[in-house]
């Protein structure tokens, strides 16, 4: 439990919360100045792109945020087609447990970073929570799609310095070089070699599981936001070993409930409009600068943030969200130390936790203390 209380080093972090702040910020503005700031949550998680290949030179960020764009904007147009199903709750957790399987071998496969599904599920399951129609599938995709190009965008803005551009000739040749069918051939040996990586089914498997538990329980309880407990499960399965598991879970736990009193604080002033973005775009942007340094202090801004969120897209009692959120925070993280426990036992610690069963995107403290210094 060290790790509760150690900071990593901040190596450049600002630049990264620059970009994930401004990923989130403008398309919001966007949809405020025409009058549709309840299509804010189809821009949110477009937006998200900017979180990803946040250590990575500007030519495999543009690959990497292009792979997670798509990832994205198909959450959201998955959630969409849910949300006009009848009687969705069940089907969110079936399609959101199946989605998270497949997500999380794309990102393995891809080395994303950061790695599993999580930003899927919640993208998925979010817009699957809030009422729409089928006239909205081509919204969801325009904006959604809208904001992750000018998240790519935002990404590369720093290739204008033509120090930078230089920097990074190698891989923008190379990108420009690829033919189709020698970026076909990547990918299909990526798939293959991902698929004959041992253990790398069983670390999968363990996202749709514990995403399948979390949700048909909360859901057979009847509490409000189902998908915060899925959401949560899958947090501390990103570790492939048991005791960072844990150590993911105790960061969920303690992160969130700090987060909440702020949280309370922040929506007594009924934020709207306006002040609702600059604080959304602010907290994202103090999230992003704690996110690798310390997961948990990082939740004490991103928990405010989600539930700001939710209220900009769908406004509910404050103190339902407030409720729901722990309630199903706690629920998440015992489902995910249960599976990730019971796993454990069953396939043997020497196999999960030697070199050779390590998936690359897998979370380990190591991994992500090299990640926190790596130069940007």
């Amino acid at each position: 439990m060290k790790s509760l209380f150690e900071f990593g080093a901040h190596a450049g972090a600002h630049r990264v919360a620059v970009r994930a702040g401004m990923s989130v910020l403008v398309p919001l503005v966007v949809l405020y100045s025409i009058g549709h700031i309840e299509w804010s949550i189809f821009a949110a998680f477009g937006a998200f792109t900017s979180v990803y290949g946040r250590n990575t030179a500007y030519a495999p960020r543009l690959r990497m945020q292009g792979i997670a764009a798509a990832i994205m904007v198909s959450s959201v147009l998955l959630g969409a087609v849910v949300a006009v199903l009848p009687n969705p709750e069940y089907t969110v957790v079936a399609v959101a447990a199946v989605w998270a399987l497949v997500v999380a071998f794309v990102s393995d496969a891809a080395r994303l970073s950061p790695p599993g599904p999580l930003f899927a599920v919640f993208g998925l399951c979010s817009v699957a929570s809030v009422p729409a129609g089928p006239n909205e599938f081509a919204l969801a995709f325009t904006v959604s799609a809208g904001a992750a190009l000018f998240a790519l965008l935002v990404g590369q803005v720093g290739r204008v310095r033509a120090g930078q551009v230089r920097n990074s000739t190698w891989g923008a040749t190379s990108a420009v070089n690829s033919s189709r069918e020698s970026a076909g051939s990547a990918v299909r040996s990526a798939i293959v070699a991902t698929l004959r990586r041992p253990g790398e089914l069983r670390h999968i498997s363990r996202f749709a599981v514990a995403a399948a538990l979390a949700g048909s329980l909360s859901t057979g309880l009847g509490i409000g936001h189902p998908y915060w407990s899925m959401v949560a499960a899958i947090v501390p399965l990103v570790a492939i070993d048991l005791g960072n598991s844990f150590a993911r879970g105790a960061h969920r736990l303690l992160g969130t409930v700090a987060g909440l009193a702020l949280a309370s604080v922040l929506l007594l002033f009924a934020p709207s409009g306006l002040w609702a973005i600059g604080l959304v775009a602010a907290l994202q942007v103090v999230a992003e600068l704690f996110v690798v340094r310390n997961y948990g202090f990082a939740l004490v801004f991103v928990t405010p943030l989600a539930l700001i969120m939710v209220s900009l897209a769908h406004p509910v009692s404050t103190s339902a969200l407030i409720t729901d959120r722990a309630v199903e925070t706690l629920l998440g993280t015992v489902v995910a130390i249960v599976v990730a426990l019971g796993y454990w036992l069953a396939f043997g610690r020497s196999r999960r936790t030697s070199p050779a069963t390590t998936p690359p995107g897998a979370y380990t403290e190591r991994a992500a203390t090299k990640a926190s210094t790596s130069a940007r």
